[in-house]
């Protein structure tokens, strides 16, 4: 993207930032009000988790996402960055649809798509920098668990949340 190392990494960080800073303001809407009062999968992990896996995973996606923007090859890094935005916006949209809105349907067929979304990024990314492409496997394995977890609560709970 950048000539320059460092202001590929400021970039990474910056986007990154801004996508945690959506989704943790989604989040708290929805964990201040009804999430307390769903019922939730067996397999959900207790609440402190979350930010925890998180922080590894947007860490692995600045590292991963710094080393693609550094690839000596310019022309081949326009469809990867792309992925990434698409990653972090659907990342934005299944937030807002599932902790501020509490459409859980509509919620779970985004984060398909965004499953889908980090398979095709992990495989763009792989041409480039197999490194790059592995630290994603987390981040994959994450949303796959998300997802289910988003079905779960569809199951147990109805497709929307009927706020009070």
């Amino acid at each position: 993207m950048f000539n320059n190392s460092i202001l590929n990494f400021i970039y990474s960080v910056v986007l990154v930032a801004i996508t945690y800073a959506f989704c943790r303001y989604f989040n708290d809407i929805g964990m201040a009000g009804f999430y307390s009062k769903i019922q939730l999968s067996s397999l959900t992990p207790p609440n402190f988790v979350f930010p925890i896996v998180w922080i590894i995973l947007y860490t692995l996606l600045i590292i991963s996402f710094d080393m693609i923007l550094n690839h000596p090859d310019k022309q081949q890094v326009w469809i990867p960055v792309q992925m990434f935005l698409v990653n972090l916006f659907l990342q934005i949209v299944w937030s807002f649809l599932f902790f501020a809105k509490g459409y859980f349907v509509m919620a779970f067929s985004v984060i398909v798509v965004l499953f889908f979304a980090s398979l095709y990024l992990a495989q763009r990314y792989y041409y480039l920098n197999k490194i790059a492409a592995y630290m994603l496997v987390p981040y994959n394995l994450w949303i796959l668990f998300a997802a289910y977890l988003n079905w779960a609560v569809v199951d147990l709970n109805g497709a929307n949340y009927a706020f009070e």
